[in-house]
């Protein structure tokens, strides 16, 4: 049995190697029939490269992506130090293979082997250049027959030297740099290639294996180390002496880094190219030379207004220090995902720090998404009473409400989002509970860290991390999108040189219901029509939401300043700061009235020239009507009059108040509801008795069938009703006459003169002083029992 296992495996083994051998040598005639005299062509390099173009929403050109720095340079004046240095990182065995380094290919599959995945790489700087130049990036083992192919054939056609001289000039380097000149001129500010430094050098022959990742403008530190990688290989070649790497490794690099294209859409574009990457699987070094077309969700008007706002100082405030206080900005399309504008900072240069995707602490902004939105989606209300009170809650965590803004003991979740209070959010979410808030930030699409944000402070926006303007935008944009998220996006779709079409397949989620959007978006709006966020009005309708984080260490300073807000037709989100916050001058004297300017500023001229929209609401969905304010009555008067006893108050502005009359004799406890009117006032008729007759009123809301608190209470002993033929008789003037009583009838000895008993209110009850501060749609009733909700507290009004 062992005997015919092996010799099955012997043939399985055979039959894979025969199939490969008839895959090599097909493989190896199509790509001598593909490539023909172009293997001789040294020009094949240059005819190989034509221009991408980026075209904005209405299909008008925006952009073009080519590369426009490359200088030739001959092999004679390539110093030999670079030569070595590429060598030594790229392919050690150059002078000695033929194209096809089947040593290396060995050791790379034995590795391969051990570590159970792809970890190192074999192709050889021959290779290399015969895929940049001839063929595309695609990854099948189709394409790297072909590649191994075309190498050979370069040996048998072009000298070592030669094939180095393409190479060198073929390279990417990064940011649209093509060829070890432009590459120095770019990165170093030097022309003459002798000129460079080891480091230098070094720092250069680190970048073609991952351009972006090892360019020491964008990750100076990881440039750094791979650096280091490149000096002990050639260390270890006999290229450099020990000292000479140790040097190398030290040395501070001199670091120029002129930009590239247009520095107003640049942002935008590297943001186009890492989507191309990400999402179609095109390199940046194919968009720059592979004649594309790229279809953006850009608006034109949008980024322009942008950019001018970026470039006017006066809507920044000033710095104390010499770093420019920076921003980031994006604006999103919130029906279609499309990211419609997008700027990096006021000094952005190609590949540099985006701050439309740098992760900050988002403050106040976080408060919809973390609390108030997962708490609508549990039932609670809008108008809701949540505690305003200073606690601690478990774990030793005290927040306080913002400098200036006191406590109330409750307050409406309505008021509490739009005066931006604290101490409400942070009792409400726990309430609520931590993993119901994280199932909702999950579907807006934030990351937070499951272990180190489980905190009450996440309320707040206190995340480990922090999110980005774009992470904001999006998150938001389901509030303007009836609760559907539609994933960000630059690119609508991609056609390649040959006329073929790649469209960009956005996904869309539901993230809260419609109600939940509708009551979020009226109560943004309340926080800019009449909160926090007034700098942010507009022509037109807004909502939105402030966001500061304090700057530890200052009185009043903030390291970040927010507003996250939308119109009708879009959602934006922008971050105002430093890129390095300290306590002695890096920090921010003003808050979150500056980016509510901004965001403002930049949308009305965005916007400027459409119809003023207004916020829909959706079939089916609850409109937000403020709650019946029931305040307490406390002027309830009593007249004694003939027939009756007339009482009188003043009345509530509300129409859907009535009023409830309640009457008592002696014991409290014995009261009884006699009425109920639509009007300030009442008439008691047909009461009888020689006691004291106490009423009281209760306001009532009819809307939402409850009452409100009693009002003070009057007293008063009724006129004696007497039957009208037992009445004293009066004369012809209508003057009383004296009754003689019947004969044998004593006269009653009650004086008809004597004076009645004095009718008088008694002391009226102490009423609660009301706070000015409090002003809320829905004070509380008094005496109303709290709710219960699932064994938690839960406080409203109903």
């Amino acid at each position: 049995m062992t005997r015919k296992k092996k010799k099955r495996n012997l043939w399985r083994w055979f039959g894979i190697l025969a199939g490969a051998l008839v895959l090599l040598v097909v493989g190896g005639c199509a790509a001598m029939l593909s490539v023909g005299n172009a293997l001789v062509d040294q020009g094949k390099v240059k005819e190989q490269i034509e221009t991408t173009v980026l075209y904005d929403r209405n299909e008008q050109e925006v952009y073009r992506l080519y590369v426009e720095d490359r200088e030739y340079v001959e092999y004679q004046e390539i110093p030999p130090i670079i030569v070595s240095a590429f060598v030594n990182v790229e392919d050690e065995r150059f002078f000695t293979h033929r194209g096809v380094d089947v040593i290396a290919i060995g050791r790379a599959l034995y590795k391969d082997i051990l570590a159970g995945s792809k970890v190192e790489g074999a192709s050889t700087i021959t290779q290399q250049l015969a895929k940049n130049v001839y063929l595309t990036h695609e990854k099948s083992l189709w394409r790297k027959t072909k590649e191994a192919l075309i190498a050979l054939n370069l040996e048998q056609n072009y000298s070592k030297e030669q094939i180095l001289e393409f190479y060198l000039n073929e390279i990417f380097f990064g940011d649209a740099v093509y060829g070890i000149k432009a590459a120095s001129r770019y990165y170093f500010g030097k022309d003459d290639l002798n000129e460079l430094t080891l480091a230098e050098v070094a720092t250069l022959a680190a970048l073609p294996k991952a351009p972006n990742s090892y360019s020491p403008l964008k990750n100076y530190e990881k440039s750094l180390e791979r650096r280091k990688v490149v000096l002990a290989l050639m260390e270890k070649n006999g290229a450099i002496t020990k000292e000479q790497r140790e040097a190398a490794e030290k040395e501070e690099l001199k670091l120029v880094g002129a930009s590239k294209g247009d520095k107003a859409v640049r942002a935008y574009v590297d943001y186009v190219l890492q989507e191309a990457q990400e999402k179609f699987g095109i390199t940046e070094n194919q968009l720059y030379r592979g004649g594309y077309q790229i279809y953006t969700e850009m608006d034109s008007q949008a980024q322009n207004a942008m950019i001018r706002a970026f470039d006017n100082p006066e809507l920044f405030p000033k710095s104390k220090s010499e770093d420019l206080v920076q921003a980031g900005m994006v604006i999103m399309d919130p029906y279609t995902g499309g990211v419609a504008a997008m700027m990096g900072g006021r000094d952005y240069v190609s590949k540099g720090l985006n701050r439309a995707l740098t992760k900050r602490s988002p403050g106040s902004t976080f408060k919809p998404l973390a609390v108030y939105a997962p708490a609508l989606e549990q039932d609670w209300n809008p108008y809701d009473m949540l505690r305003d009170e200073k606690m601690t809650f478990q774990g030793g965590y005290s927040p306080s409400n913002w400098n200036g803004d006191g406590y109330l003991g409750r307050v409406s979740m309505y008021d509490a989002l739009k005066r931006s209070k604290n101490v409400p959010a942070v009792w409400l979410l726990n309430e609520m509970g931590i993993d119901t808030s994280f199932r909702y930030l999950d579907r807006f699409g934030i990351p937070y860290d499951k272990e180190k944000d489980r905190q009450l402070g996440i309320a707040l926006g206190g995340l480990t991390y922090g999110v980005s303007p774009l992470e904001m935008a999006a998150a938001y944009s389901a509030f303007a999108n009836h609760g559907v998220l539609v994933e960000p996006h630059a690119i609508v779709k991609i056609q390649d040189r040959d006329g073929a079409i790649l469209e960009n397949e956005v996904a869309t989620s539901t993230v809260v219901t419609e109600q939940t959007s509708y009551y979020m978006t009226k109560m943004l709006q309340a926080v800019v029509k009449e909160g926090t966020g007034k700098a942010a009005r507009m022509n037109r309708p807004v909502a939105g939401k402030t966001g500061t984080t304090q700057m530890e260490g200052t009185r009043g300073g903030n390291r970040d300043a927010w507003f996250v807000g939308y119109t009708p037709e879009y959602v934006g989100a922008v971050w105002m700061g430093y890129d390095k916050s300290n306590a002695e001058a890096n920090y921010l004297t003003k808050g979150s009235e500056v980016t509510a300017k901004f965001f403002s500023t930049v949308m009305t001229e965005a916007l400027e020239g459409r119809e003023i929209q207004s916020f829909t609401k959706p079939k089916g969905v609850k409109d937000l009507v403020p709650p019946v304010n029931l305040q307490p009555i406390t002027d309830l008067q009593v007249e004694n009059l003939m027939d009756s006893i007339h009482l009188v108050w003043s009345a509530i502005p509300d129409d859907r108040v009535l009023y409830r009359i309640y009457r008592y004799i002696g014991d409290p406890a014995n009261k009884e509801l006699i009425g109920e009117t639509e009007y300030n006032e009442w008439m008691d008729t047909g009461i009888q008795s020689t006691e004291p007759v106490n009423y009281l009123v209760v306001p009532y809301d009819s809307q939402n069938k409850r009452e409100g608190s009693e009002s003070n209470i009057v007293q008063i002993i009724p006129a004696p009703l007497l039957d009208p033929e037992l009445a004293p008789p009066v004369d012809e003037e209508g003057e009383g006459m004296e009754e003689i009583p019947p004969e044998g009838e004593e006269p009653d000895m009650e004086d008809p003169n004597a004076k009645q008993p004095d009718v008088t209110k008694p002391p009226q009850p102490e009423t609660e002083p009301v706070n000015p501060e409090l002003n809320l749609l829905e004070p509380p009733a008094q005496g109303e029992p709290e709710k219960q909700e699932k064994g938690k507290e839960k406080e409203k009004n109903n």
